[in-house]
């Protein structure tokens, strides 16, 4: 800035100086010329007045002119010279009707011009007057030229300028460092408090308005940076952001989890060096080709889903996309679901199968009238059966669908223990299991049938997997302002290595014991669905030939 604004003060004090010389001499160049005219001009009305007064013979041009160093020149109507004090033969002179100072003064009576020698170092000024009897007076006086002169005051001029330069570096610096230090002390955050010049009101208004501009814009990018890391920061899909030079940018906080890594470390790595596997690099290279690529991988107990996608710019690609996807949970729930359907089937088949042949016999007349009874009885029960496994398998399937509404009531937790209780003692008798319900009165605000497909399942199991001769305790209490519902038996136990399944559906530790005491396999499955329909968590705790005890938490 600070040397534009020398160059431009040089410029114009060079112009002007340039033509303030070049006005000066032309306008002194011009004053001589108007001088020599107007002496010439009186010279020869002088001798013009002689000559008329009394004739060429009796007229000394030399006195005439005086002191003066005009030239004297008498020229006949066509031109011809007839006289010049200058020269002493004038025969040998051209014909001066051509002249433009002749020309004017045949037309108005006088006439000047001047001309510039070849080597334009001077200038003749000559002044030509039409005498009465058609002759022409002219006079001529030399001077110097406008170049000449300028020529001349040229080194005066030079030092002049010089001079003037110097002056006007000397303002140039002056202003130049008061204009930066008024831009500089202008305050970007406030640039109206201070007006230093009203020349810089304009800049300073300008400034304020780009200032709250640059705050509108800036408060906008935080706040899609903010609505943009939300989002990102609480995806449950993993996102890797990377360059066209495959270096990463950004990893939300999923995928740090989901990689048990700090993601900081890995910001401006290339992906290689945060994962080098073959199904990752097929999908950063198909990216960068363009093309939106998917591949899976096996990390520890995880099964993960990338998907690849080029971030695109007029037609070149800036960058990629990474969704990284933890596909262990649909994995593993398609494989349950295939296993569900495989053992619906299976266990549905059972019952079926055997109601089938009962009546197949009874109809083809292969059993004994007296025998008919108990295969109706064993139709009947095989019947029983299956409408149970019906019913619990359409229970999981309401509790799968979480939008099912179930009515809601005050129930008193241990009250409704007791009388399920109750509804299961002929079984506890029939396997010598003694029950004992303990605890104190809960109020819960649940529905009464899931409560039931609750207590019922529980104490059920503990009673069928109980030793001759065991005991089952019940117990309701209330910790931390919530229902605490505990099972405890003395059991066949669960080995540590099933305790994590057994709420699986149709899953059995023991499938000889499990035929024997009969049941869905469906239970403990109804148990876990109702326990997390109500937004809580299971305990177990098991030991081999010892006992099992299940805590509910609602």
């Amino acid at each position: 800035m600070k040397q534009r604004i020398y160059r431009n003060y040089f410029w114009v004090a060079l112009t002007t100086i340039l033509i303030v010389s070049f006005v000066f001499v032309f306008s002194y160049n011009r004053t001589i010329h108007d001088q020599k005219e107007e002496g010439m001009r009186e010279e020869a009305e002088f001798i013009s007045a002689l000559l008329e007064k009394q004739g060429d013979a009796d007229v000394d041009f030399q006195a005439a002119a005086g002191k003066t160093d005009f030239r004297i020149t008498l020229i006949a109507e066509n031109g011809m010279v007839l006289y010049d004090n200058k020269v002493k033969d004038v025969s040998g002179m051209e014909n001066h009707a051509k002249r433009p100072e002749i020309l004017k003064a045949s037309k108005n009576g006088e006439g000047s011009s001047s001309r510039i020698s070849s080597t334009i170092q001077s200038e003749t000024y000559y002044y030509a007057r039409k005498l009465s009897d058609g002759r022409y007076l002219r006079l001529s006086s030399k001077g110097l030229s406008i170049w000449s002169g300028f020529v001349q005051v040229l080194p005066a001029l030079t030092g002049i300028a010089l001079f003037v330069i110097f002056i006007t570096f000397l303002i140039a610096h002056f202003l130049t460092r008061n204009i930066v230090e008024a831009i500089n002390g202008i305050d970007l955050e406030n640039p109206m408090e201070h007006l230093v010049f009203p020349e810089l009101g304009v800049l300073q208004k300008r400034l304020g308005f780009q200032n709250r501009k640059i705050q509108t814009q800036m408060q906008n990018m935080k706040e899609q940076e903010y609505k943009l890391t939300a989002i990102t920061e609480n995806m449950n899909e993993g996102l890797i952001m990377l360059d066209a030079d495959r270096r990463i940018q950004y990893m939300n906080q999923s995928c740090q989890d989901l990689f048990e890594v700090s993601g900081s470390k890995f910001i401006g790595q290339t992906i290689s060096g945060f994962c080098d596997s073959i199904p990752m690099q097929e999908v950063v290279e198909s990216a960068l080709k363009g093309n939106v690529h998917t591949a899976m991988q096996e990390l520890d107990h995880k099964k993960v889903q990338y998907f690849g996608n080029p971030i695109l710019e007029n037609q070149k690609i800036q960058g990629i996309i990474i969704l990284v996807l933890d596909i262990t949970e649909r994995e593993r729930t398609e494989r349950m679901r295939k296993e569900f359907s495989a053992n619906v089937s299976h266990e549905l088949k059972t019952p079926l199968t055997s109601i089938s042949g009962f009546a197949e016999l009874m109809e083809n007349h292969l059993v004994a009238p007296e025998d008919v009874p108990e295969f109706a009885a064993k139709i009947h029960r095989e019947s029983e059966r299956l409408l149970t496994l019906v019913n619990d398998i359409i229970k999981v399937s309401q509790l799968d669908d979480k939008e099912v509404y179930y009515g809601k009531e005050n129930i008193d937790l241990l009250s409704f223990a007791k009388e399920v209780c109750d509804r299961l003692e002929p079984m506890a008798q029939s396997r010598n299991v003694t029950v004992e319900l303990s605890g104190d009165a809960v109020l819960y605000l649940a529905s009464r049938q899931l409560m039931n497909d609750l207590f019922y399942n529980l104490i059920e199991n503990g009673i069928k997997y109980n030793k001759p001769n065991g005991k089952l305790w019940v117990t309701v209490s209330e910790k931390k302002g919530h229902p605490c519902i505990s099972v405890k038996d003395t059991g066949i136990g669960v080995p540590m290595k099933y305790q994590s399944r057994i709420f699986e559906r149709f899953f059995r530790v023991d499938k000889s014991h499990s035929k024997q005491t009969g049941g869905t396999g469906l239970g403990l499955s109804i148990v876990k669905h109702v326990v997390e329909y109500y937004g809580g968590y299971i305990e177990i705790h098991s030991k081999m030939e010892e006992g099992t005890e299940i805590v509910v938490h609602l």
